[in-house]
């Protein structure tokens, strides 16, 4: 016999490994972005369990690449900010 609750436990299942599989894959394009391709492919071979927790991590706490890109502006344009009030200081 077959419980009221087993169609709503398979969804949330299925759902879980969905947001699972989605995660892993969007970690595993950050892998790619960020490190020489070769590497990230020998990582995957030699290194598999390591590697997929590392992308399935990425893809979950990791940052897109746009979201890097302005904080690496940011940063950038408070170097140079602070360049120019140490220049305004010793004239």
């Amino acid at each position: 016999m077959e419980s009221a609750d087993s169609p709503i436990l398979a969804l949330i299942g299925f759902a879980l490994v969905l947001l699972g599989v989605y995660w892993s894959i969007r970690g595993l394009g950050q892998l790619f972005e960020r490190h020489n391709i070769i590497l990230v492919i020998f990582y995957l071979v030699f290194l598999f369990p390591i590697a997929f927790c590392h992308a399935f991590l990425l893809g979950v706490f990791g940052h897109s690449k746009r979201q890097r890109l302005k904080n690496e502006i940011e940063k950038e344009v408070d170097f140079q900010l602070s360049v120019e009030k140490e220049k305004a200081k010793r004239r």
